[in-house]
């Protein structure tokens, strides 16, 4: 009785060709087939494809595995990352009063202040895809950081790479939320994590 309770409660068997692992990140169980080089988390129920029927890796595979790796290997040195949009309206008293586009700045912080609280309004409303966009169209507008090209995007970085409230900030959202106004050396922002 007792070998048929047991024999119950354990899972079948995985499919031929697939294995079973745990994310190191996630700590969630993960399967990978050998000789295509899947991996899936959702539990396979039919066998995997025989090696024979294996495509080549190209060069292209090859240098994504090794950017994959890489990743990786600096989230796991760096610990956790965010990646984030942002708007930066500087004034007098920032740390270069000068815009990317290399116009001298002269509005005051509260200034600065009142016109981000502006285009926080604009965007509070907002969510998923529609604030994504419409913050970077205004971070390309408005914006007077470099990013402003790429849409406001600051790409993904971990702790220690932002000034410190910058940082405490863009890791104390959750995805999609928008921060209150930021206050740094650089001078004023609104934040968006995007992941």
């Amino acid at each position: 009785m007792a070998s048929e309770q047991t024999r119950q409660s354990s899972p079948a068997p995985l499919p031929e060709g697939w294995t079973e692992h745990v994310s190191k990140k996630r700590g969630r169980k993960f399967y990978s087939c050998k000789a295509t080089g899947e991996t899936r988390w959702e539990r396979p129920t039919e066998a995997a494809p025989r090696a024979e029927g294996k495509r080549k890796r190209t060069a292209e595979d090859e240098s994504a595995r090794r950017r994959k790796k890489e990743r990786r290997r600096r989230e796991a040195e760096d610990g956790p990352s965010v990646e984030a949009f942002h708007i930066l309206k500087k004034h007098r008293g920032s740390r270069r009063p000068r815009t990317f586009r290399d116009e001298e700045v002269d509005r005051s912080e509260d200034e600065a202040r009142e016109l981000l609280v502006a285009l926080r309004q604009r965007l509070q409303d907002l969510s998923g895809p529609d604030l994504r966009e419409e913050f970077s169209r205004l971070a390309q507008q408005e914006s007077d950081c470099r990013s402003a090209l790429r849409g406001g995007s600051l790409g993904s970085f971990g702790q220690g790479k932002m000034q410190k409230a910058f940082e405490e900030a863009a890791f104390g959202l959750q995805v999609d939320e928008l921060s209150d106004v930021v206050s740094t050396d650089s001078g004023l922002h609104i934040i968006l994590r995007v992941k």
